[in-house]
């Protein structure tokens, strides 16, 4: 019998039980074990819950988690992040392995916490952290076995996608879509993690860092989020015949890396294009196995809590890669020689402010409400410095990359 410590019974937790009770005799024939959950941590034990879990199982104490002796692996769904990484530390310096979906802690922890369980020869997996219901980390660390890695992007975040799916398609503004995805529960009630970018950009940081084996830390990202986007964008970005999604990418370049977070324009016919609404792809290339393209439910109850429930199985068939998956490879930040063609547009058209943008411009797109243009091929750094220069606050310009 395999001993489960749930902690956190939120929706993915739920998503988990409900999984477990529907698939026992599956689990049991597969890996040969009943799988049994024997505690669940939650902050309110009087809460109301429509899940059964029996008597004696809900607790809000850690300790009779830790001090179980039928328990040796540890699903931690909470959702915090400093508790959540003193959880997971615990739990490994106990001797369990260990399952989360908690993109924000393995970002934050991630050489310590994968050292941890190394060194230990234990589990630390974390499949649920980055593309929901998309199997993605296994297969990435697989490939690496056979292929150097040199590129990494994707579509991470479901809030953002469906937020630019909706303008696009139907015409709609940033602040009504927003509103609408906060009702339908894709977007939460302060969306500047996802809006902002830093959910992809965290999901970033984990792929990029596996794929490259090399550190790429959180702050090594370039971040430009969605919350700035007009209709008057769409608009513009309809004439090019292209669309627009947030898309994060981590490249080698000459032993150095480049790291990105940032609206993209692509063409109407391109891959991602056809990524749409709440749906997340993953796209690496390997020397040897070339394009592997990866699509799915980015979030969602159950996606989320079967990606949680096959590192489980992972981890009791011991079918993951028992050594520490993290390369030590030193690679520098290169994200100063980003350079391309980008659409901007700033709220201010000012004279003095057009004048001196002309310089960079490759075609005007507009002088009216709103300044528009197309830019030369030009570093990022380089349009970043001009603004800032001109006093071009970040809430009066909209930046994105144009890939052809």
């Amino acid at each position: 019998m395999i001993g489960i410590g749930l902690l956190g019974l939120g929706t993915v937790g739920a998503g988990v039980v409900e999984i477990l009770n529907k698939r026992q005799e599956e689990l049991k024939a597969l890996t040969g074990k009943d799988i049994e959950i024997k505690k669940v941590l939650v902050k309110d034990i009087n809460k109301k819950r429509e899940i059964d879990l029996g008597e004696n199982i809900i607790t809000s104490d850690f300790e009779e988690i830790i001090n179980h002796e039928d328990i040796s692996i540890i699903v931690e769904l909470t959702g915090d992040l400093e508790q959540s990484y003193r959880y997971i530390k615990r739990a490994l310096n106990s001797g369990r392995d260990v399952v989360t979906a908690n993109k924000a802690v393995v970002s934050k922890h991630f050489e310590e916490l994968s050292s941890s369980a190394a060194e230990k020869n234990l589990g630390f997996l974390y499949e649920a952290s980055v593309g929901g219901g998309i199997p993605i980390l296994k297969p990435l660390q697989e490939a690496l076995t056979l292929n150097n890695i040199t590129v990494v992007q994707g579509i991470l975040n479901g809030t953002c996608n469906y937020i630019l799916t909706k303008m696009f398609y139907e015409g709609l503004d940033y602040g009504e879509v927003l509103k609408t995805a906060q009702e339908l529960g894709y977007a939460e009630a302060d969306p500047t993690a996802d809006v902002e970018g830093y959910d992809t950009l965290r999901k970033l940081r984990i792929l990029g860092t596996l794929a490259l084996q090399g550190e790429i830390r959180e702050e090594d990202i370039l971040l430009e989020g969605i919350s700035k986007i007009t209709a008057f964008d769409i608009e513009q970005i309809k004439k090019m015949k292209s669309t627009v999604k947030l898309i994060g990418e981590a490249k080698e370049l000459d032993e150095g890396f480049t790291a990105v977070v940032q609206p993209t324009i692509i063409k109407e016919d391109s891959y991602f294009a056809n990524v749409n609404m709440a749906f997340n792809s993953v796209v690496f290339s390997g020397d040897n196995v070339g394009e592997l393209k990866f699509y799915g439910s980015g979030a969602g109850k159950l996606p989320t809590a079967n990606a949680v429930l096959s590192d489980v199985v992972d981890i009791i068939m011991g079918s993951y890669i028992k050594r520490n998956p993290l390369g030590e490879r030193k690679l520098k930040n290169l994200n100063t020689r980003i350079k391309g063609e980008y659409y901007l547009r700033i709220s201010s058209p000012i004279e003095e402010i057009l004048k001196n943008i002309e310089s960079i411009s490759k075609e005007l797109l507009s002088t009216n409400d709103n300044i528009a243009l197309r830019t030369k091929e030009i570093e990022y750094i380089e349009i970043i410095k001009l603004l800032s220069s001109l006093g071009v606050h970040r809430d009066k310009y909209f930046l994105a990359r144009i890939l052809e």
